[in-house]
């Protein structure tokens, strides 16, 4: 379903959690501290979304991903280590993670908060930059994503936004294993 053709040696950090639970702002503080470059996934599917507003479904999963991958395999190409956003609920994320998974060495993060904390924050933002979603979606979506399980590297608890400086000293150790 998706494809890669990175073949170098990478490590690919992936920030998996509720909308609002803070993934974007993890990212950003790993690119300042740790200068690991952070894709925005939501930004790329934003594009797509502009580009074909009609798009939606597992249509939209399958070219959005597979647009982060492409994005991926050039980043690679000049970033040692990478870092990505995703809810983890999408209905396709098992079929992205197998192909990145052959492609990159994956750290999985899980970041969280409050269910109730996240929805505060997600009302709060600037809607111009996030998916658009209802209140109902946004609920079922951080459901799902609160109950995602995987063989976590590390888990964040975000609840009060954590220091740039815990986030980097949290995740440092995982980088240079």
């Amino acid at each position: 379903m998706y494809s890669s053709s990175n073949t170098r040696t990478c490590t690919l950090l992936i920030l998996v959690g509720p909308k609002g639970a803070g993934k974007t702002f993890i990212g950003t503080a790993l690119e300042s501290h740790l200068k690991i470059k952070f894709l925005n996934i939501e930004s790329i599917f934003l594009d797509l979304l502009n580009r074909k507003p009609d798009l939606q479904g597992i249509a939209m999963e399958q070219q959005g991903f597979q647009l982060v991958l492409d994005q991926l395999d050039e980043l690679a190409l000049i970033h040692p280590t990478l870092c990505i956003e995703s809810t983890g609920t999408a209905q396709t994320f098992s079929d992205l993670m197998a192909t990145i998974r052959q492609h990159f060495r994956v750290v999985l993060i899980r970041v969280y908060a409050p269910i109730e904390t996240c929805l505060e924050r997600v009302r709060a933002r600037d809607a111009a930059v996030h998916l658009p979603v209802s209140e109902a979606r946004l609920r079922q979506i951080n459901a799902y994503a609160a109950a995602v399980t995987a063989p976590w590297d590390v888990e964040l608890d975000n609840s009060a936004f954590l220091s740039e400086t815990a986030i980097a000293q949290a995740i440092q150790p995982l980088v240079q294993a």
